[in-house]
């Protein structure tokens, strides 16, 4: 509506509120001369004055009513920049929303992963433990064995002393010994005398103490001796197999057997005696006794020393 229409309109409206109040005695108005006066208008210059406020009045509403708009239309800007930002901000919710959702399945299989770790981890505190006592026992056990083994040290160092000890004992010991066997011709004897056997095949001869020639056993050094001899009398009826043992002149063992069945007979026997240097231990067949031997090595003559005195 414009304002000349608004001001025209108010005009008419303060005419005919002037046109109601005339016309009554009560309303008459009186002139200079003091008589009454009827009808009539207000004047010019009032209602001008009055219409310059109601247009005043409108123009300042007017202008509020164009500040109004401007607002309005920010405000609308706004509201529109609202709404899209509220659009946007759905579409970030429900994206959220999404992401909140994939997080809760995430952290469902988190949890699930978490609990079955802290099974293995209880477990593996279970075998840590176990690990923890076995690792205790044998630690006992090392120790245990540190005490057994220093104990065996000491043992092994004085075995040790005691071997070098003997080492130092043997080095200047004699070493003696002798294996002999008879011949390989088969049968000796029987002789109409005593005689004196050469055992003319020599295996061993440690120290040299034994002729082959005379069959005479010289000892090197005063000691203790073994001697020993085997004899073989062949399947003869009516025979006697021996040997007699002597020291120097002296007979120290004689061993013999008969054989009347015809069978193979064995004599067997070891003495130990005590010898000084050079004393001679020799074997001897005696009178109407027969032998056998070949490289069966059935009749033999051997010794060692024990020990030295």
């Amino acid at each position: 509506m414009k304002i000349d229409t608004v001001v025209l309109l108010l005009c008419l409206s303060v005419t005919q509120a002037q046109g109601d109040l005339t016309g009554g005695p009560e309303n008459d108005t009186k002139n200079s001369l003091g008589e009454p006066q009827t009808g009539g208008c207000v004047s010019d210059g009032a209602i001008l004055t009055e219409l310059r406020a109601l247009r005043d009045m409108v123009v300042e509403q007017k202008d509020q009513l164009s500040v109004y708009k401007d607002q309005l239309s920010v405000t609308q800007r706004h509201v529109e920049e609202m709404r899209r930002d509220n659009a946007a901000l759905g579409t970030r919710l429900s994206l959220s929303e999404h992401h909140v959702e994939e997080l809760k399945a995430e952290n469902e299989a988190l949890e699930a992963r978490l609990s079955i770790g802290e099974r293995h981890v209880e477990e593996l505190k279970a075998f840590d433990a176990a690990l923890k006592a076995r690792l205790s026992l044998i630690e006992r056990h090392v120790e245990e064995l540190k005490a057994e083994n220093e104990a065996l040290e000491a043992r092994l160092s004085l075995s040790e002393h005691h071997v070098e000890e003997l080492k130092a004992e043997n080095e200047g010991r004699p070493k003696v010994a002798f294996y002999t066997a008879l011949t390989n011709s088969g049968h000796v004897g029987p002789f109409n005398t005593e005689t004196s056997l050469v055992y003319s095949k020599v295996f061993t001869n440690i120290g040299n103490a034994y002729s082959p020639v005379t069959g005479v056993f010289t000892a090197p050094v005063r000691g203790v001796y073994y001697i020993r001899f085997t004899a073989l009398g062949y399947s003869s009826p009516r025979t006697v197999a021996g040997v007699t043992m002597f020291k120097n002149n002296l007979q120290i063992m004689h061993n013999g057997v008969y054989n009347t069945d015809g069978e193979h007979k064995f004599v067997v026997n070891a003495v130990t005696v005590e010898l000084e240097q050079g004393d001679k231990i020799m074997m001897r067949l005696p009178s109407g006794y027969d032998l056998y031997d070949d490289i069966s090595n059935y009749t033999t003559f051997s010794g060692f020393l024990l020990f030295p005195m």
